[in-house]
């Protein structure tokens, strides 16, 4: 029902150019897999990965398949096997499946990867010799190998917590200081463009040591108040925790000014302020698409009902906006997902296939009824 030829309305990982599933496997719809992740019950990455694992097991490990569809290996150990072998060439592929088939179901994960680096070894020399040049967990690498045609590299890695989050802090800080400074780049790009300065060190100065803001919780129905850090976040925090930032020098303690989420803030302008902002913030949470869970704090403001410039003033207020991550975004204004405000902060949605969805932000609630046979069945 699904599966498409063209690349570009191709289900891919997120914003990177790489279809799921491991090379020759079919290519499926771009919109699919956020409706299949609602009834199924998971976030759009899980259902990225769930599909990716269904694809590579289906086309890519027939024996493997034929194992799981006659029950005689479960499921969560096929994905397991799935999982290793998405990045192998269809000959390696092909000989993981007719050698893991024989043990597949006792296979524990460390003799899985064993034997696919067996596999990559024989199949992919060039590969497992990358593998081997990697002599740590940590790195960066940057790849002027297919430098693309607007001349651009990639870069990926995996860097210490602590040096990540100082690298996203200053990469967001220059990223603004541009925009401020007129350049009406994307985001996306001002951000690329904030590294380099970075790089050449020209990025704007920043805070020295490290800024903390918390909020403190006071829900109307206890008197236990909650500590939560939203430095790409939220996480909940110990007095104990809370007092040695206090106590740190380094440390700048920001106290925000109390935020009642109760009342209606609005504005005529099309564009959020920032006091909007920071409510829908801290009432949503998160992206308010079914089983998302992407922090509020990177998410867009969406308007419930489309902003008219020749409508009435107010438009823009806290009852006909809710956070929404950009992929999501994208599928309730072109993939057909619908979705109303039934009070400040829950939501109600409606998928392309009528499935229906309560979001607020404890979670959400599949409203759909269950199927029933029909009659003389």
């Amino acid at each position: 029902m699904n599966q498409v030829d063209d690349p570009d309305l191709a289900a891919t990982w997120g914003d990177a150019p790489i279809t799921l599933g491991g090379e020759g496997v079919p290519l499926i719809a771009y919109g699919c897999v956020a409706e299949f992740g609602t009834v199924i019950g998971t976030s759009t990455n899980g259902a990225r990965a769930y599909l990716a694992d269904a694809l590579e097991i289906a086309h890519r490990l027939p024996t493997v398949y034929a194992l799981t569809q006659a029950g005689k290996l479960p499921v969560w150990k096929a994905r397991r096997i799935a999982g290793q072998s998405i990045v192998l060439t269809p000959e390696a592929a092909a000989a993981l499946d007719a050698q893991v088939a024989p043990v597949a179901a006792s296979l524990s994960a460390t003799a899985t990867e064993r034997l696919v680096a067996e596999i990559i070894a024989t199949f992919m020399p060039a590969y497992s010799q990358e593998l081997a040049d990697a002599s740590s967990v940590h790195g960066v690498t940057i790849d002027h190998r297919q430098v693309s045609f607007l001349g651009t590299s990639t870069i990926y890695g995996a860097l210490d917590l602590a040096d990540a989050l100082d690298l996203e802090d200053a990469v967001t800080r220059d990223a603004e200081a541009l925009k401020e400074a007129g350049c009406d780049a994307p985001l996306g790009v001002r951000r690329a463009m904030a590294l380099g300065r970075l790089a050449r060190g020209e990025a704007a100065a920043g805070v020295t040591g490290r800024q903390v803001t918390l909020y403190v919780h006071l829900p109307a129905d206890t008197g236990n108040p909650t500590a939560t850090a939203e430095n790409r976040g939220p996480h909940l925090l110990t007095q104990t925790q809370v007092a040695a930032w206090c106590g740190n020098p380094d440390v700048k303690v920001v106290v925000k000014p109390v935020i009642d989420l109760h009342d209606r803030l609005s504005t005529s302008a099309y564009v959020v302020p920032d006091r909007i902002r920071e409510h829908l913030n801290l009432r949503d949470r998160t992206c308010v698409f079914p089983f998302c869970t992407r922090p509020a704090r990177g998410c867009q403001n969406d308007h419930l009902d489309p902003f008219d410039p020749d409508g009435p003033a107010g438009q823009t207020n806290t009852d006909n906006l809710g956070c929404l991550c950009g992929h999501h975004h994208n599928l309730k204004t072109h993939g057909g997902w619908t979705y109303t405000m039934v009070e400040p902060g829950v939501f109600l949605w409606r998928s392309p296939h009528g499935y229906q969805y309560l979001r607020d932000h404890t979670g959400t609630e599949d409203l759909s009824p269950p199927p029933v046979d029909p009659p003389g069945s």
